[in-house]
């Protein structure tokens, strides 16, 4: 039987909501923020993990037995992220978890005027830089901003911030890279 689109966007929602109002309750803005970073850390890993995906999806587990292995894998996450994922789990609805991903950074940044912009640079900021990039992508964003920072030697020096939306890369390795391009033409 065919899923209607837009019965399929009002579940999303519906879960988006619950689950932000959930953290929200439980703590205010750092809980929204826990929430998102651990719901796009388990949406990596059952991109990343076949078995895990799989056994989540089978249909050969009744949905009480896949309720209760998402409870389990997931129990170090937050309870409302949990019990949301169990519940999507249960009811063969897990593929919709990144767009509740997305409707969640979209919440936050609507409600709680709030963005998570991930900065990879080569080495490890320190406070002044950390501060600088903060204040410069709040100026541009018009939102307050907290850094997801990550170290990737390979980039060689620079740096790379994106958010949902947009990507700026300054890194090195790029310029290097156009610069071959162009020594080539």
């Amino acid at each position: 039987m065919p899923t209607n689109r837009l019965v399929v966007k009002e579940q999303i929602a519906t879960y988006t909501q619950l689950l932000f109002e959930a953290a929200r309750n439980d703590g205010g803005q750092e809980g929204v923020l826990q929430v998102v970073v651990q719901a796009e850390e388990i949406v990596k890993a059952m991109r990343g993990n076949a078995d895990l995906d799989g056994a989540l999806k089978d249909p050969g587990y009744t949905p009480e037995q896949k309720a209760t292995l998402a409870r389990n894998v997931f129990e170090g996450a937050n309870p409302a992220l949990v019990s949301v994922i169990a519940l999507m789990a249960e009811r063969g609805e897990l593929d919709y978890l990144p767009r509740v991903v997305e409707g969640l950074v979209d919440n936050m940044a609507s409600k709680l005027n709030l963005m998570i912009v991930d900065v990879t640079t080569a080495v490890e900021l320190d406070d002044h830089l950390r501060d600088l990039i903060k204040k410069k992508a709040a100026t541009e964003l018009g939102k307050d901003i907290v850094l997801n920072e990550r170290v990737d030697k390979s980039i060689l020096g620079g740096i790379i911030m994106s958010t949902k939306d947009e990507r700026i890369d300054a890194s090195l390795l790029t310029q290097v890279e156009k610069t071959r391009e162009a020594l080539k033409k």
